[in-house]
């Protein structure tokens, strides 16, 4: 995962972005024909969407949102993939920025995956950063960062294991009554829990239905939001 040091505040402040091997990632958009095991994404200040599609290629697209700067190469998102199949997609390139440009650029990113993948594991961390999961199918999930907010719909079944962890952050799952079974541990501080759905205490944890997925809370203000899909 990425390191971030912030030095100094303001404007003119720098951020070291670190990341492990940054010479094995190539940059921008890409097809690739490989599958793919699991996604690992390190995101600043933008939004992402992670879908299915029809096609037999996995797809990583970034644009700049309307109004804001364009990309130097040196911002354009960098992206690998390991020896075990785990796509890692970093924001940009390993180095010192300045926070003001940074946090002038606005970045959407869509990954696109084939309908009939099932991942290990979907593995975000963020900062003011927005996230779609659509109905992608991972065994695990995991969220972490400053002022993430992630919608996660499933219309069909739950990861096994959900893990966030983080700072002001949000993590709204989106479930069918019929199909959902979570067991909820809240801990950390301020931790905030709300269910549109049946449920009940045990011990300090809250189960629905089957309590099969098992969901961890815990950081800084997090909130967890259960909700039913429309």
């Amino acid at each position: 995962m990425t390191t971030v040091l912030l030095v100094a505040c303001g404007e003119n402040s720098k951020i070291d972005i670190k990341y492990d091997h940054p010479e094995r990632f190539s940059v921008g958009d890409a097809t690739l024909q490989q599958p793919i095991s699991g996604i690992s994404v390190d995101w600043l200040f933008g939004d992402m969407e992670i879908l299915y599609t029809d096609d037999s290629a996995v797809r990583i697209h970034e644009e700049i949102q309307e109004g804001f700067l364009p990309l130097t190469d040196s911002l354009r998102m960098r992206y690998y993939v390991d020896e075990e199949g785990e796509l890692e997609i970093q924001y940009c390139g390993h180095g010192k920025y300045r926070y003001g440009d940074l946090k002038n650029i606005r970045k959407h990113l869509v990954v696109k995956v084939p309908r009939s993948t099932v991942l290990d594991d979907i593995d975000i961390d963020g900062v003011e950063t927005g996230v779609i999961i659509e109905n992608v199918a991972s065994r695990k999930l995991a969220v972490d960062g400053v002022k993430v907010s992630v919608n996660a719909n499933y219309p069909n079944t739950l990861p096994d294991e959900i893990d966030i962890d983080g700072v002001q952050s949000l993590l709204a799952l989106h479930v069918v009554p019929e199909t959902a079974g979570l067991t909820i541990e809240m801990s950390g501080i301020k931790p905030w829990l709300t269910c549109d759905l049946p449920s009940r205490k045990e011990d300090e944890k809250t189960i629905v239905g089957d309590g099969r997925c098992k969901v961890e809370a815990d950081g800084v203000d997090v909130h967890l939001s259960i909700r039913e899909l429309k």
